[in-house]
């Protein structure tokens, strides 16, 4: 018997093997457990793997050199000297560098569900666990609860008794002025509903970091017997003024918090409307990484933000979750209780780091209705291409293809026949790409 399972096991390590080959795998190892994040250190030097214990590996061979049980995913504080944690109910530091646990904060009733860190200050916020509808705030500093803020369990609405659950929390503001509370409300929760007539509604609140008070509400989706949908996975942007997330099955949207409006959106599976399951930027915050769930497996996409183009898909393995390196050259992945280094499969220095500068490119009226009217200032004979973008990363059309003799180039297009949307109009010149944004009314 023992024979059958080693041999059984070296067949499913031969298989994991040849598919980690098809990926350009740098490297892949068994973890103690399967990976609820992954990230690396600041200095690329670590990735980390958040399991049953903060565990170290090390890029280039991929060795386990350090670990720290934990009980809760965590994330660095503000100046990144420490991974706030938490394990036996009890919020703790780690000093990554100096591998130095620093203990001082007082233990909780029940354990902390994920902990956000926010990063203009030494704060971090959790929860005790998943029936709590309390944020608590700490001060990493003096190692003390510093404020909260309370969601009520329940409301009556119509001839309901309604849930409401606080699914999902985080900071959000340049500096950490807001924070973010995924909400949904059910109506079948205290009694016996008809399925057609059960509902459960998902919003995204902004509240006020020091007065506690709503200041913005963002209606999602409703789930009914007919239609079914999910929040997964939601992110703050590189710039902290903008969140990004699953708005519902199939599709990520971008919604400033400033402007307070949705700006943009990516439909990554137009045909099943599968949810993302993580969403990650690269430093820049050009790039996106998107898991996402089918019914056999699970997806991972890259996608570049100037152009909402594709540009690295894999159904090899049964992705969870993924990080980029800090000096984007590599993603680290989990897949069940492997870790998997590979490149990052993007290239920064083609797109929006031109030479060219914003005002090169001028497309006006925007928005527009029927004309639109497109200039290249200070032009010199070159090789350009004009073309029409739409959210997915489709060419819907060639403006101009070839080469230009005028300094001054202008063209007049005409998109009336065009669907209401949110348009991009690519340019290529010479081995550099620009993107401009339009709206079609």
């Amino acid at each position: 018997m023992k024979n059958l399972l080693l041999t059984l096991l070296l067949v499913v390590l031969a298989s994991t093997s040849i598919k980690a080959k098809e990926i350009d795998t740098l490297w892949y190892r068994i973890m103690s457990a399967g990976a609820r994040d992954v990230d690396f250190t600041p200095d690329d030097k670590y990735v980390i793997a958040w399991t049953n214990g903060i565990e170290f590996w090390e890029v280039q061979q991929g060795v386990e050199e350090f670990s720290v049980p934990i009980e809760t995913v965590g994330d660095y504080n503000y100046n990144e000297q420490f991974l706030v944690f938490a394990h036996d109910s009890t919020p703790k530091l780690l000093n990554w560098q100096t591998r130095e646990v620093i203990e001082g904060f007082e233990k909780m009733p029940t354990r902390l569900d994920r902990i956000k860190t926010a990063k203009s200050k030494n704060e971090f916020m959790a929860k005790l666990d998943q029936d709590s509808n309390t944020i608590y705030f700490w001060d990493i500093d003096s190692k003390q609860i510093i404020d909260q803020i309370q969601f009520a369990h329940s409301f009556e609405k119509g001839v309901y008794k309604w849930k409401r659950t606080l699914d999902e929390y985080g900071y959000v503001g340049n500096d950490d002025e807001l924070i973010y509370a995924i909400i949904y409300d059910e109506n079948d929760k205290y009694q016996q509903i008809h399925p057609s007539e059960r509902k459960k509604h998902f919003f995204v609140h902004f509240y006020s970091r020091k007065t506690k008070e709503l200041v913005d509400s963002v209606y999602s989706f409703t789930n009914t017997n007919e239609q079914f949908g999910g929040f997964n996975k939601i992110q703050v942007m590189n710039d902290r003024s903008k969140i990004a997330w699953n708005h519902r099955g199939g599709e990520i949207n971008f919604y400033d918090i400033i402007e307070r409006k949705f700006y943009s959106k990516i439909i990554f599976d137009e045909a099943d409307y599968v949810p993302a399951t993580n969403i990650e930027f690269n430093s820049s915050g050009k790039f996106m990484a998107i898991t996402e769930v089918e019914v056999c497996c699970k997806y991972i996409k890259i996608y570049n933000i100037d152009t909402y183009e594709m540009i690295y898909f894999s159904n090899t393995w049964s992705w969870e979750n993924v990080s980029f390196s800090n000096n984007d050259e590599f993603l680290i992945s989990s897949v069940n209780s492997f870790l998997l280094l590979f490149p990052s499969h993007i290239v920064t220095t083609s797109v929006s780091d031109q030479s060219y500068s914003d005002n090169f490119l001028n497309i006006s009226p925007n928005p527009t209705t029927n004309k639109l009217t497109i200039s290249l200032s200070n032009q010199s004979v070159e090789y350009i291409k004009l073309s029409i973008i739409d959210l997915v990363g489709n060419q819907i059309s060639i403006i101009d293809d070839g080469l230009l003799n005028t300094a001054n180039y202008s063209t007049e297009y005409d998109v009336s026949n065009l669907p209401p949307s949110i348009y991009f109009i690519r340019l290529e010149i010479g081995n550099e790409v620009l993107t401009k944004q339009f709206i079609k009314e």
